[in-house]
Formats: structure tokens, sequence, C-alpha cells
């Protein structure tokens, strides 16, 4: 597998630096973080999204479901994938929402469950065809739960099983990005400020000004 990165926001300007750096491979999204961007929660802000997402040349837009029951979830699902091939649906992982999802895996819709917080939910993720699974690792840090050890366990089911990826969310620096990757984490999602630290570091910038600092006085 390669890695893939997406950036978690619903402003088109944010998706920019990951896109014009080349390493963005998708945008996610859900209910909390389109309201923070000042829009509404409805199929319309999610169609205009997905002509965004499309139009950027961006190959994966993540959208959530809505609704209070599996039916509602379900319904939702369906009316989302239908606004682009593109779109993934991401699906709470609660009891109606693994109903919705096993339905919409069954129709051949790609689905990451969401808000995924112990093993036993990546492998139920696992045995009904999701293409993701997303825990939030900052927030199981702050809700003083081994979130490395429950990271490790469901990338382990997910490794054995091989069609399923561990999309970890809720990353809170590139300290933490980088020590994931190193065990072994290849799918991820940053925030707008995280996106836009990834690929520099000061070192590397004082090498270039000192590259280019000896270009242009070889030519005086």
């Amino acid at each position: 597998m390669t890695y893939r990165l997406f950036i978690d926001s619903a402003n088109a300007g944010d998706w920019k630096i990951g896109h014009g750096r080349g390493w963005l491979h998708g945008v996610t999204t859900n209910p909390l973080i389109i309201s923070r961007a000042g829009k509404r929660v409805e199929l319309p802000t999610a169609a205009q999204l997905a002509a965004d997402v499309r139009e950027a040349g961006i190959a994966e837009l993540q959208l959530q479901v809505t609704g209070h029951g599996a039916a509602d979830l379900l319904a939702s699902g369906r009316a989302l994938r239908n606004l682009w091939h593109g779109v993934t649906v991401k699906v709470p992982a609660t009891g109606a929402g693994f109903e919705a999802a096993a339905a919409l895996c069954r129709e051949g819709v790609p689905v990451t469950i969401t808000a995924c917080y112990t093993a036993h939910q990546t492998m139920l993720a696992a045995s009904i065809g999701a293409q993701y699974v997303a825990p939030y690792y900052g927030r199981m840090l702050d809700a003083g739960i081994d979130a490395d050890g429950r990271l490790d366990a469901m990338q382990s089911i997910a490794a054995r099983l091989g069609n399923l990826r561990v999309l970890v969310a809720s990353i809170r620096s590139i300290d933490q990005l980088e020590t994931l990757a190193a065990r072994g984490f290849d799918t991820f999602t940053l925030t707008p400020a995280l996106a836009g630290q990834l690929g520099q570091d000061a070192q590397s910038d004082a090498a270039a000004a000192d590259f280019m600092k000896a270009a242009e006085t070889s030519l005086k």
C-alpha cells in the first residue's frame, strides 16, 4: 500500500496546499466540520462539495450520513453516494450505523466506519466489507484510553484481512504523524493547520536558502 493522506475541511481554499504539493488524496468531512465552515448540513451542501472536489481533481471525498435510525442512515448514505463516484460514505460505529453500513457495503458503496474506538468494531468493519475505519487518536488520548495499543490492534486486524485501511483521525502534531507512520500506519487525515506544515522543516528551509545564496554568488 502507498500512503493515503486526507485533509479535514469543507473549505476549498484549504485543499490547495496539499493538492499543489502532490500529496493530497482526498477530503474528509463530517457534520461538525461542515457546520464550523459556516455551511448547512444538508444534501445541496454535500453536492457542492462533491462538485468542488471533482473540479479540483482530488480523488476522493468522504461525506457522513445523518439520521436517527438505520433506515435514515441508509437513505442518507445512498443519496450521498449518488452525488459522485468518488464519494466514500462515512457511517458512525453504532448499532444503527453498522446496520446501515452493512447494507451499503452489500450495494457496493465504499464505506468508512467512523468514530471507531475498539478492535472489535474494526473486526466488524472488515467483516461487512468497509474500506476504512477511522479512530480518533487525539480524542482517545484525551480520554485516557490506551490509544496506541488500540490502534495497533486495529492495524493488526486490518493487515491480516487485507481489505481495510485504518484512517487515523484527530492527529494533533507532525510528531504524532511521524511516529504512527514509522509504526506502519499509512492512512491519515489532517487538519488544515497540520497540512500546511507537511513537507516543511526549518533545517530544510535553511539548507535551501544556502543553496540559493551559493547559486546567486556564483553569478557575480
